[in-house]
């Protein structure tokens, strides 16, 4: 995790998410912290911009990422240097784990026929034109991570506690997240994978899904990202915003990137 502005008085120690990062490690209740979570960037540089930018404009305490850094969009290597260049530590998502193998295919949890041909053929695209560094990098990135936010246990992973591939859907019933929740041994659960951003309170567990900066599917084609707040209580805000559609869809053009591209990012709601 990566701390951008400091806290007066918050004892700091090695950061638990990623060995060489120094976060702070706030263990007393009624500590603030914020944490900024980039969803499922997807490939989508010019989204991703967008979002550290404004992030940085809102300041934060904690920036990291839930996996899935690669896989929709025609921005791969790009979209992985900057994470990279900015030391912003996440997790392994199933494309990023489904690349880096050059699998048979993404893993992908879209719920309709369309979504999934096209995600199919950018995944295949992605496998073929994606850099050996690149797939290193995201072989790397771990199942989950941990952090300890005022006075709270919070899990990062990029589906659920158990798997990468499994959507942890919002109209689940309330066993199924409790079973979650006892499996994540945490207070708060944050993940993406959906690319539906929400925020939802079982038996006293948050779980908070982050959207997605590069790909949502909640109907707003904008960027977006979550701002999760713990003082006390836990609260959980999303920040969205328009960025550079054509940019994408002329870099996709010239890059071969499947045409379908154009019937899924589009400019406005």
């Amino acid at each position: 995790m990566v701390v951008r502005r400091p806290l007066g008085g918050l004892p700091e120690a090695c950061c638990p998410w990623a060995i060489g990062y120094v976060i702070v490690r706030a263990t007393e209740e009624g500590i603030a912290l914020k944490i900024v979570v980039l969803g499922d960037v997807h490939g989508n540089l010019p989204a991703l911009e967008v979002a550290l930018r404004e992030a940085r404009a809102e300041g934060y305490d904690v920036l990291c990422h839930t996996g899935d850094l690669v896989g929709y969009a025609p921005f791969p290597d790009e979209t992985v240097a900057l994470l990279k260049a900015e030391r912003i530590p996440g997790v392994r998502g199933n494309l990023d784990e489904n690349v880096a193998a050059a699998a048979d295919g993404s893993g992908s949890c879209a719920t309709e026929a369309q979504v999934r041909v096209f995600e199919e053929k950018a995944f295949a695209w992605t496998v073929q034109r994606t850099e050996r560094l690149t797939l290193e990098y995201l072989r790397n990135l771990p199942f989950e991570r941990r952090l300890e936010a005022g006075g709270r246990r919070a899990l990062l992973v990029h589906a659920n506690p158990i798997d990468m591939y499994t959507g942890l859907w919002e109209e689940r019933d309330e066993d199924y997240f409790r079973e979650m929740g006892d499996a994540s041994e945490a207070d708060v659960i944050i993940f993406g994978h959906t690319h539906r951003p929400y925020h939802r309170i079982v038996d006293g567990r948050h779980f908070v899904n982050a959207g997605s900066v590069g790909f949502p599917a909640d109907g707003d084609p904008r960027t977006c990202y979550a701002v999760i707040q713990t003082n006390g209580n836990v609260e959980a805000q999303y920040r969205r915003f328009p960025y550079n559609v054509d940019h994408l869809l002329k870099t996709a053009a010239e890059r071969r990137f499947p045409a379908e591209a154009a019937l899924f990012f589009k400019r406005e709601a």
